[in-house]
């Protein structure tokens, strides 16, 4: 049995996972000050659920993201593409993972192609990004199938591959 308080093991998740899921929702879409305001809401919330949360680290993420579609005014991943532009507007951050190829590249994509891409490229199962978002796992899974054609085709054009 763990000696470690509930104030260091929330301590913990907070100080691996903060950039991360800040970085996550950036690369789903997210402006920075949208994307930071989501994640501390959703460690708040975990500090309410502490003792019924089996896997902090996901359910925060799952819960930063559901909070980020609040930030935006929509309920529902469905509704954030008519809201987003159909690309990045220029931002006086300097952040790296703002600045990344990566996140360059997926901005690109529309919306939900964009999403779900961010979801696997933080090393989310289909299954788990279908439960996070409240889409079906087969509509993940094709979102997925298009998003990396539109990447190859993005690539190709950029002379990457």
């Amino acid at each position: 049995m763990s000696t470690e308080s509930f104030e260091e093991k929330f301590e913990s998740v907070f100080r691996e996972s903060l950039h991360r899921l800040i970085g996550f929702l950036i690369t789903a879409g997210a402006r920075r000050v949208d994307a930071e305001d989501a994640v501390q809401m959703a460690f708040i919330e975990l500090a309410k659920a502490w003792g019924s949360v089996a896997h902090p680290v996901a359910w925060v993420r799952r819960v930063s993201f559901r909070m980020w579609t609040k930030i935006t005014g929509k309920g529902h991943l469905h509704d954030l593409h008519e809201d987003l532009p159909d690309s990045a507007q220029p931002d006086s951050s300097d952040d790296l993972v703002e600045r990344s190829q990566v996140v360059l590249f997926l901005r690109q994509l529309p919306p939900l192609q964009q999403t779900v891409m961010a979801f696997a490229y933080d090393g989310c199962s289909p299954a788990e990004t279908a439960e996070a978002t409240g889409m079906s796992p087969a509509n993940v899974r094709q979102n997925l199938h298009r998003a990396r054609a539109n990447l190859a085709r993005i690539l190709k054009a950029e002379g990457i591959c």
